[in-house]
């Protein structure tokens, strides 16, 4: 094998994948600096690079010291010639003041002339510490297989390890463990069997929106293997199926049915018109669309191209008793391997595709992206494996499939890691998402800022008590709205970051957390969507150049990891467009911070360039909404053409919502221009339009394509 290739060892009932241990020096003073492990898993570490370890992290055995003390006691350490393993963590001090992995770092490495050795484990158990330090616990994680990653980087003298390098570093090699981890991974469908027969009797679906809701893991399963007997016979050789169903237990179980078989699910986005879904419909060689009477009598859909609708009040909701007896009896004994051949599951594997997610179209027409099985298998374990998210906890699940935030974290994650979801099927409704939340006494939210405004208007102040962990996406968290949203509920958003074609979370935020000592393990950085996940890495290059920007420089953002989607359907030469060297163009401009935080500035989309200034849309967007006394959303920023400066700004407002704050339109840009903004950036009030309502897709972000082409209508026809 060559020096630097992977190579195998077991440790106990543990397959450990490693590479790179030859770089560890056997003598000497050395700096190994780790992601967080447990102290299970140190052993794993020391079993790899054959030299024994003192452990020494400033959130464990440095507890009851001051950070300063902490320092001296592993200088000393270092001194005396020991390898000394630290964990990459920022901190607070029990006297507030703030020791990012940067500072302390240079605080222990001044003066010495040895090597710093980064190191990324990459656990199949994904341990946290649980209420503090020695109170280590199982996550969630149901793999197939106990498999460990670890990679040694390469060693940095003293003087070139500062905070930002090393966690570039250590990004980079647990994107490399994850991407060869990601060719052996077993399909979601595969793991959800696995995981219902180890968790047979604990929750798994309930749904708000009917009676008798709740599911344990054993009949979900036999519920989705009667589905997929009928599927089986009623779309025989079909390999794509497209659902036409909202949020809900119906849904999951339909989408679990299409993947035990082998095949790919197709959410269509009830949102969206007719001809947008026959568009999407067009691209794919979906003949039938699952569906139920109760939902098409709310939202008609009428199948176009000669395809049809399976209604499952007519096919599965008449199923014999011997059928559901059958399909028990095969959820519960039927041997994994034989089920998987008759389903024919054994068939796929990673590399295979899961689903077709339609993007929003918010710059432009839908395209079809390709996640495979091991690209949501992959982004499933860097959430379990980089979140806090435990076998105990239980999902609120609002967010619908024909998301790629909805179908990845609130459909396939509860399947394959034993945890219970509970679902409505409209996010708007918040008075009925609080009452089910407050019910279930749900602990993982997942929302957009758009449908927290709803639970902030209908919603009770004890709904969300429960809630422990709140992150919100799609689009921008306003600081505002989080600071009302913890002010009522007493739980506080915070912003990840993600895109369909990433499958799609690559960025999180986590609460911070206080150690029994009085120090606080450092994790939120409000106006960043946080840190990247285990097992994904950014590059910041110039949009024109392609050259890497300057650290803490705002460019386009590339990411590269094992969720890195396999393409545009039908569109190769759109996906090499935006796949480069594994990374992709996400389309957002923005920089990653001193901490490893990336920072969002904007959408190059959402950039006008007027008198040849880049004018940021959405900061101005957010700036003027900033004015105003409520967190509602009444005003989307685009640009037009301009014959004098190229383009010019344009604002979109709704006109009942500003005078019902006693506030013009000449004020509302004099504050504006009051900031000390740049003069291009505030539009006049000519270019300012009142309109009924501002253009939204159903995942609740601006439809940006639409709300430009109402600006040019409005524009062409001039005055407010």
């Amino acid at each position: 094998m060559e020096a630097h290739g992977w190579r195998k060892l077991h440790w106990g009932d543990t397959r450990l994948h490693h590479r790179g241990a030859e770089r560890v020096p056997q003598t000497g003073g050395l700096l190994m600096v780790v992601e967080r492990v447990s102290p299970k898993e140190r052993v794993l570490v020391e079993a790899c690079c054959k030299r024994s370890l003192t452990w020494c992290s400033a959130s464990e055995e440095g507890l009851g010291l001051s950070i300063e003390a902490w320092t001296a006691k592993v200088r000393h350490l270092l001194s005396g010639g020991l390898a000394v393993a630290v964990a990459s963590e920022d901190l607070i001090d029990s006297n507030g003041d703030a020791w990012p992995l940067g500072r302390w770092l240079s605080a222990v490495v001044t003066g010495f002339n040895l090597p710093v050795l980064p190191v990324a484990f990459f656990p199949h158990w994904g341990h946290d510490q649980e209420g503090g330090p020695g109170a280590w616990v199982p996550r969630a994680t149901q793999l197939h297989e106990k498999r460990a990653d670890i990679l040694f980087g390469d060693s940095m003298a003293c003087s070139m390890a500062d905070g930002r390098a090393v966690r570039d570093r250590l990004d980079r090699l647990s994107t490399d463990a994850a991407i060869a981890r990601g060719s052996h991974n077993q399909t979601p469908a595969r793991l959800f069997l696995r995981v219902a027969r180890k968790r047979w009797s604990h929750p798994c679906l309930l749904d708000g929106a009917v009676a008798s809701g709740e599911m344990t893991f054993g009949r979900a399963l036999a519920a989705s293997l009667l589905m997929a007997e009928f599927f089986k016979r009623e779309m025989p050789g079909e390999d794509m199926v497209g659902v036409w169903l909202p949020t809900g237990t119906g849904a999951a179980l339909v989408n679990a049915a299409v993947g035990l078989l082998g095949r790919v699910a197709i959410n269509l986005n009830y949102t969206a018109s007719q001809s947008v879904n026959d568009a999407c419909l067009d691209q794919t060689t979906v003949r039938t669309i699952v569906t139920a009477r109760r939902f098409l009598s709310k939202l008609p859909f009428t199948p176009g191209g000669g395809r049809r609708l399976l209604i499952l009040e007519d096919t599965v909701g008449k199923a014999s008793g011997w059928a559901k007896v059958r399909a028990y009896a095969r959820a519960l004994a039927m041997p994994l391997g034989m089920l998987e051949a008759w389903l024919g599951c054994d068939r796929r594997g990673p590399g295979d595709l899961a689903t077709i997610v339609f993007s929003s179209g918010s710059t432009g027409a839908p395209k079809g992206v390709e996640l495979t099985n091991g690209n949501i298998v992959a982004n499933i374990q860097s959430l379990v494996t980089f979140g806090d998210i435990f076998p105990k906890d239980r999902i609120l699940g609002i967010l619908p499939f024909f998301h790629s935030f909805g179908y990845t974290v609130t459909l396939w994650a509860p399947l394959t890691q034993g945890i219970s979801v509970a679902y409505y099927p409209d996010p708007r409704q918040g008075r009925e998402i609080g009452a089910l939340c407050r019910r279930h006494r749900s602990t993982i939210m997942l929302s957009t800022a758009t449908f927290l405004r709803f639970c902030l208007k209908r919603s009770e102040k004890s709904d969300f008590s429960s809630i422990r962990f709140l992150v919100c996406g799609a689009e921008k968290l306003p600081p505002s709205l989080a600071r009302e949203f913890h002010g009522r509920f007493g739980v506080l958003p915070i912003e990840g970051y993600g895109c369909t074609e990433l499958a799609p979370v690559t960025n999180i935020n986590l609460p911070d957390r206080v150690l029994p000592d009085g120090k606080t393990l450092w994790r939120d950085q409000p106006g960043s969507v946080g840190r990247m996940v285990t097992g994904c890495h950014a590059l910041i290059l110039d949009p024109d150049t392609g050259e890497p920007m300057p650290p803490g420089e705002a460019g386009m953002i590339h990411i590269a990891g094992a969720n890195v989607m396999r393409g545009y359907h039908g569109q190769p030469q759109k996906s090499a467009e935006v796949i480069s060297n594994s990374y992709y163009r996400t389309g957002d401009v923005g920089y990653l911070d001193g901490r490893g935080h990336l920072v969002i500035t904007g959408r190059l989309s959402r950039f006008a360039k007027s008198g040849g200034e880049m004018v940021p849309l959405e900061k101005v967007e957010q700036m003027l909404h900033d004015e105003l006394p409520s967190n509602d959303r009444i005003c989307a920023v685009t640009c037009v053409p301009d014959p004098a400066r190229g383009e010019k700004v344009v604002v979109l407002y709704l006109r009942p919502l500003l005078e019902e704050h006693g506030i013009d339109i000449r004020g509302w840009l004099k504050k504006l221009s009051a900031r000390g903004v740049p003069p291009l950036w505030v539009p006049s009030e000519k270019d300012c339009h009142a309109v009924d309502e501002i253009p939204v897709l159903g995942s609740g972000k601006l439809d940006l394509q639409a709300v430009k082409q109402l600006a040019v209508r409005r524009d062409g026809g001039g005055g407010s």
